[in-house]
């Protein structure tokens, strides 16, 4: 039931991301071939995708633009974003150089064979997950709450990825997106991923993350309590500008922590080797996709 219930929530919010935004918007909306789906679309820009109060916390006004970039550019056919592209872009640069699409990647019978995770939904609507679901190994997991890890709640697994319930070595590749930053102890989590990892697989993932930025931010810790001890004004991620204040596109997700640079050393004291996946010219860092993986 919650599959179906899901594909509805994708089929009534796809047009609205698409659709619903400001008139100005069509102006930056660009052709292209989607590396998710593989299909020639446009890519729709959407300026009410991020909230003004995280635009006024990053303070610059590159930033923003990068990271509405970055969270819009809507593929037409499957809604991925261009986070979601970059994130696809990585994949098929890894295990299939000669193809163009993840859709065309979770057919190949070497990618088949993989034991896949995938911590939360990843994509606009599900767009990504679409595709993973199709592999015959996928292990696919949301974070519902801390009752009932490892086990079926609302059609999916419960986990907490800074304490998985998965056996050590159990997977060739794990897949996370925009997801650490909502974890209170997000160093935990990577040694997670190190312990659940085969030797030689790997943790690819995106964080949000200010390039220029030297140093990881704590913005919030949980007190003794199990509540949020705020270090700094509290920033969420999920609810948009414009008309998507009232209409959230996601659910609001505290974020724990602001990734800076340093992120590549802290993977590896979590027991990974780094890897950094950059695009020329992004200079904020915006389209970053890290890796972290196991030795062996």
């Amino acid at each position: 039931m919650s599959g179906l219930v899901d594909a509805a929530k994708a089929r009534l919010g796809r047009p609205i991301l698409l659709t619903l935004r400001p008139r100005a918007d069509r102006r930056r909306d660009e052709p292209g071939r989607c590396s998710a789906c593989g299909h020639a679309t446009t890519f729709a820009f959407n300026s009410w995708v991020i909230p003004d109060d995280l635009r006024t916390a990053w303070g610059a006004p590159e930033v923003g633009d990068a990271y509405t970039r970055r969270e819009s550019m809507f593929c037409r056919n499957c809604c991925a974003s261009l986070r979601v592209r970059r994130f696809s872009d990585v994949l098929l640069s890894l295990y299939a150089p000669g193809m163009h699409s993840v859709a065309a990647l979770v057919q190949d019978p070497a990618f088949r064979a993989l034991d896949v995770a995938e911590i939360n939904t990843i994509g606009s609507m599900g767009s990504l997950h679409a595709q993973l679901a199709r592999l015959p190994k996928l292990a696919f997991s949301e974070y519902r709450g801390p009752e009932g890890l490892g086990e079926m709640i609302d059609g999916a697994r419960n986990e907490d990825v800074s304490r998985l319930t998965y056996p050590d070595a159990s997977f060739d590749l794990m897949l996370s997106s925009d997801t650490l930053e909502h974890v209170p102890d997000f160093r935990a989590a990577l040694r997670e991923s190190r312990r659940v990892l085969k030797p030689g697989g790997r943790h690819l993932f995106t964080v949000p993350i200010v390039a220029t930025r030297p140093a990881t931010e704590e913005r919030a810790a949980l007190g003794p309590d199990g509540e949020p001890v705020h270090r700094l004004p509290p920033l969420y991620h999920g609810r948009g500008a414009g008309i998507y204040r009232y209409i959230p596109v996601g659910a609001d997700m505290l974020t724990f922590t602001e990734f800076g640079r340093d992120l590549v050393d802290i993977i590896r004291e979590c027991g990974l080797e780094p890897e950094l996946f950059e695009v020329p010219g992004d200079a904020v860092g915006a389209e970053m996709v890290f890796g972290g993986r196991a030795p062996g």
